[in-house]
């Protein structure tokens, strides 16, 4: 089912059409007896989307958020007309836009890196250092740098003019100001920015990817909460800009069909997504039966990252459960922060972007452009992990870059133009190709000898 952006347009209002293109969901009427809810459509029923929006109009709904790449609507619609919907043949099921964000408690400690006596301006920021993490992981030691790729940080956005950390551009799709201020007011999106891409200029921190192309796509508040609808248009517009991987540094309680298809949609189309596994905590004995994990880390198309220390033990706060794929550093890392500062924090949502940033690595080394390669590049990620706890609470285990980039796979892709993507994959091919026609050569040559024995028993 095709459904048409113009129609939505052309069948609303001035004010629901603002909402529509992606204005903050809050922008619309929130009385206590309306609620707020995703309305699915019925497959087949529906020529357009705007058939949809008259549906929800139909019952005193309003339309307040439409997708370019998800046939669902977002629409506040009043509490005594949710059966109405559901009663329409051509709404095939609604669901409440639920909450999510990051964990209330997060305190980060401003850094003393900074010189107290300096100005504000870059002068006052100290020489680059790299985080426990960063070389924990081997980040500090490859080649690749990340360059060409994009890294979406769906987030509370990004400080952009922060002396360590370059922002590539982003959207806003909360209520705190227009779509074009993605601004951090927080802190949070800015530490986890920076963890992942802080640049290489020799001052104050540097990230794991300092090359890639850093997005600030905020879908959370200055207050760090934000609802599924956010999220999902954040996914939404990584789908629309070809932003590579996709970090979400962020958890709810409750699942939704709303996000799990974005993640699909998004999954399915070559994007990478990876997401904090939570701060829920665990019991410390190596099992993973408490499954305390938020969502959407628990979606099997999503990287779920939880956090160790520095000693290489699991961190306590850290989430565990089955649907873990990999350990990151999380504990005491210090990043970038809002201010031009810097601070250390911990929690699996410092961990995420550790691999985040290494994903970007591998991505670069295959030499492809846009999304794509994402189920390989995860694969890598995890054949190439270690194991440091050597239980299941760490998945397949310690993302590792050296051993990621290190691996052959990680240059198997092709350029943009489908041709191996450098030197060392024609290499790669033509040694390929070799050892092919070596192998039939040799088989020709078994069948060979096997007909000469069997003509030598026939004169014996």
């Amino acid at each position: 089912m095709q459904l048409s952006r113009r129609r939505v347009l052309q069948g609303v209002g001035a004010g629901v059409a603002v909402g529509l293109l992606g204005a903050p969901a809050s922008a619309a009427e929130t009385d206590t007896d309306r609620e707020r809810m995703f309305v699915h459509p019925q497959t087949g029923l529906l020529d357009e989307l705007g058939e949809l929006v008259d549906v929800v109009e139909a019952v005193g709904g309003t339309p307040v958020l439409e997708y370019d790449n998800f046939e669902f609507v977002v629409a506040e619609v009043p509490a005594d007309a949710r059966t109405d919907l559901l009663e329409d043949r051509r709404v095939a099921s609604v669901e409440d836009d639920e909450e999510t964000g990051i964990p209330s408690d997060w305190s980060p400690s401003l850094s003393d890196i900074l010189d107290p006596g300096g100005e504000s301006d870059c002068s006052a920021h100290p020489n680059q250092r790299s985080s426990w993490g960063l070389e924990r992981i081997g980040a500090d030691a490859v080649e690749p740098d990340g360059t060409g790729v994009d890294v979406g940080v769906l987030d509370t956005g990004i400080e952009s003019d922060h002396c360590s950390v370059s922002v590539a551009g982003g959207r806003n799709f909360t209520s705190d100001g227009p779509p074009g201020d993605y601004e951090d007011r927080h802190g949070h999106g800015t530490h986890v920015a920076g963890v992942a891409g802080a640049v290489d200029n020799d001052i104050g921190v540097v990230g794991a990817a300092p090359g890639a192309n850093l997005h600030a796509v905020k879908v959370l508040g200055d207050d760090g909460s934000g609802r599924y609808s956010e999220l999902v248009a954040g996914i939404d517009w990584c789908l629309s800009n070809d932003v590579e991987v996709i970090s979400m540094s962020l958890g709810g309680e409750a699942e939704s069909d709303a996000v799990d298809r974005a993640i699909e949609e998004a999954h399915s189309a070559g994007h990478l997504l990876l997401c904090a596994a939570g701060n829920e905590g665990n019991d410390g004995d190596g099992s993973c039966e408490a499954e305390t994990m938020t969502y959407p880390a628990t979606h099997p198309d999503v990287v779920a990252v939880t956090a160790m220390n520095e000693d290489d033990t699991l961190a306590s706060y850290s989430s565990v459960g089955a649907a873990v794929d990999l350990l990151a550093p999380g504990t005491d890392v210090v990043s970038t922060t809002v201010d031009n500062e810097y601070a250390e924090a911990s929690g699996t949502s410092v961990a995420t972007p550790f691999v985040a940033g290494v994903a970007a690595l591998l991505w670069q080394t295959r030499d492809e452009e846009g999304p794509g390669p994402n189920e390989s590049v995860r694969e890598i990620l995890a054949e190439t992990a270690e194991p440091v706890l050597e239980t299941c609470e760490e998945g397949d285990g310690l993302v590792d870059a050296r051993a990621a980039v290190g691996d052959d796979r990680a240059t198997d892709g092709d350029d943009r133009d489908g041709n191996p993507g450098d030197e060392s994959a024609v290499g790669g091919l033509a040694g390929s190709l070799l050892e092919r026609v070596a192998s039939a050569f040799g088989r020709v040559v078994d069948l060979v000898a096997g007909v000469l024995e069997r003509l030598r028993g026939l004169f014996r």
